[in-house]
């Protein structure tokens, strides 16, 4: 007689779909632009392979797992050329070859990688799930979906960081949150200095404001930020503090029309450049602003930008 448990095993893995997966082992500051590259060339998604949390060390280079319904040998290699050509493989080497796996319940199995986790002194990022609270610490709930910002990337808690320093030192009375993603650093504007006033969060990204709203509402703050599409570049009044988390030629473009936007007194959190790319968008904000704070993590820079007070 066969085993029971067993046949059901075997019944639910031959219902599961199945993948194809590839991994390439590049630059860690390039994974995001080889994941593009692959997924312009019919991957249906990639991952990092254990993502690390806020304080761990982050490794110069990583296993990016490419997954595709299927995909042949020539196309395969075409990819692999394309990434080694655009300097993204780690010395220039593609491991492994792909290979055919059975889908092990993504639907859920990603959960278990984001548990509770500290950023900086304060805060406590939470999934919807896994709900807690600490003694002296302010509980923020992400739930994460495509827009960026669950905190575990340097660049998110650098930026929470400094907001957390500013919001508790400063009390800035407005604030922009450019870019807000998941809406984190507008929630967390929210949660750590008390506020129902002045937060504007915007962002271009119509599915990235879906999800900030859905995690404002998780925090109980969402009267309290106002989430808009508008461009940048439409808006002319002034707040005490920004935070702008992007990517440093975005930066770079917008600085002029930016720095108008700091009030007298006011505070500039820069965020989202590699530590190397840090003097360059610096070079396009000390004037009239100048910087108060450069800190490094795992690669990464965060800035501190403030207007002389009238």
């Amino acid at each position: 007689m066969p085993n029971s448990n067993a046949t059901t095993m075997q019944r639910a893995t031959a219902s599961r779909r199945s993948y194809t997966r590839a991994i390439f082992r590049t630059h860690a500051h390039l994974a995001d632009e080889a994941a593009g590259i692959l997924v312009a060339g019919g991957a249906l998604g990639c991952a990092v392979a254990g993502m690390k949390l806020p304080h761990a060390r982050e490794d110069k280079t990583v296993a990016l797992e490419a997954y595709f319904d299927t995909i042949s040998a020539t196309d395969l290699s075409r990819l692999r050329l394309s990434l080694e050509q655009a300097g993204m493989l780690a010395d220039g080497i593609a491991d492994g070859s792909a290979r055919r796996i059975v889908d092990p319940g993504w639907s859920t199995l990603w959960m278990k990688r984001f548990g509770p986790f500290h950023v900086g002194r304060r805060i406590l990022i939470v999934p919807p799930w896994r709900r807690q609270n600490e003694p002296g610490r302010t509980t923020i709930v992400v739930q994460p979906a495509q827009a960026f910002g669950t905190g575990h990337h340097p660049t998110t808690a650098g930026a929470l960081r400094a907001l957390e320093t500013i919001v508790a030192v400063h009390a800035p009375r407005s604030i922009l949150d450019a870019g807000t993603g998941s809406g984190i650093l507008a929630i967390a504007a929210a949660l750590i200095g008390k506020r129902n006033g002045d937060i504007v969060a915007i962002d271009i990204d119509p599915t990235a404001l879906e999800n900030a709203r859905a995690n404002a509402r998780l925090n109980g703050v969402e009267k309290s930020i106002r989430f808009s599409s508008v461009p940048l570049v439409s808006i002319h009044r002034h707040f005490d503090l920004i935070v702008a988390n992007i990517l440093s030629g975005t930066l770079i473009e917008l600085a002029t029309h930016l720095k108008k936007l700091v009030a007298p007194g006011g505070r500039l959190v820069l965020g989202g450049f590699l530590a190397d790319e840090a003097d360059d968008v610096l070079s396009h904000y000390r004037s009239p602003l100048r910087c108060v704070s450069r800190k490094t993590h795992r690669g990464w820079t965060t800035l501190v930008m403030a207007r002389a007070p009238r």
